[in-house]
This record gives structure tokens, C-alpha cells and sequence, in this order.
């Protein structure tokens, strides 16, 4: 049986992880595939703020120099944080649905914080593992 909030974790999985997670990889990627010497001999664009050229350059030595472990290692830290990041996210709007400052989602005409019992884990900030484990590219949670 389909739930009926699939479409809504599938949407959360893909802004709230997955989008982010290659954004990441997206940065990270050139410095897995070249050289340090092979980095300082593109050419650079002029116009590029060297404060941001600098920070572009430290980052990139810094994924270099890891070894493949250490890259692993630090692929899955930061999937755990963006599902922690999520997680407390979530959860911050189902525990404070009552209070008068709280951050509220609607979906289907209904607040998140009040549709938690529906939802096959029994929270909503719960639903967000299963639905990382059922649509996420990344695959599970990382602990």
C-alpha cells in the first residue's frame, strides 16, 4: 500500500539531502580526479575575488590530501549532518506544533505537526529515516 505522504518525503529527501549531498560532491569532485600541480596550473580568472580564490584553493588541498578512508569517512559526515540537520528540523516542527512561535509546514491543507500520527513511524521527524532509506540516492542514514 502506498502511503499518502509519499510524494511529500520524497520531496523532503531530494531539497533537505539529496540536492545538498551533490552540491557537495559537486565541489569535491575535481579535487578526487586531479592533481594538486595539475589544480595550480589551470588557468585562473582574473576577475575571481582572491579571498574566495584563496578559500577555493585551501578546500580543494584539503580533499587532495585525503587518502580514499578519509574521503569515505568524510562523505559520511556530511550526510549525517545534513540528515541530523534535517532531523532537528523536522522535529522542531512536530514538538512545537501547540506553542505559539513555532515553525509550521502544510501539506495537503492539513500542519505537519498535526498529521504526525499518521505517519507509519508515529513522528514526523522519524518518517524522514524511512524515507531516506526508500528514496534517497545517497542511500541510508549515516551513523
Amino acid at each position: 500500500m502506498k502511503n499518502k505522504y509519499e510524494s511529500f518525503g520524497k520531496t523532503l529527501v531530494k531539497k533537505l539531502r539529496d540536492e545538498n549531498y551533490n552540491s557537495y560532491l559537486k565541489q569535491t569532485d575535481l579535487a578526487r580526479k586531479i592533481s594538486l600541480k595539475e589544480y595550480f596550473d589551470l588557468p585562473r580568472n582574473e576577475e575571481y575575488d582572491p579571498k574566495l580564490q584563496k578559500i577555493d584553493d585551501e578546500r580543494f588541498e584539503f580533499i587532495n590530501g585525503l587518502n580514499d578512508k578519509q574521503k569515505e569517512q568524510l562523505d559520511k559526515l556530511i550526510l549525517k549532518m545534513l540528515d541530523e540537520t534535517a532531523f532537528n528540523f523536522l522535529r522542531e516542527i512536530e514538538e512545537s506544533y501547540h506553542f505559539k512561535e513555532s515553525i509550521c509546514l502544510v501539506f495537503e491543507g492539513n500542519s505537519v505537526g498535526s498529521i504526525y500520527n499518521e505517519f507509519l513511524s508515529g513522528t514526523f521527524f522519524g518518517e524522514y529515516f524511512l524515507w531516506i532509506n526508500q528514496f534517497s540516492e545517497y542511500g541510508e542514514y549515516q551513523y
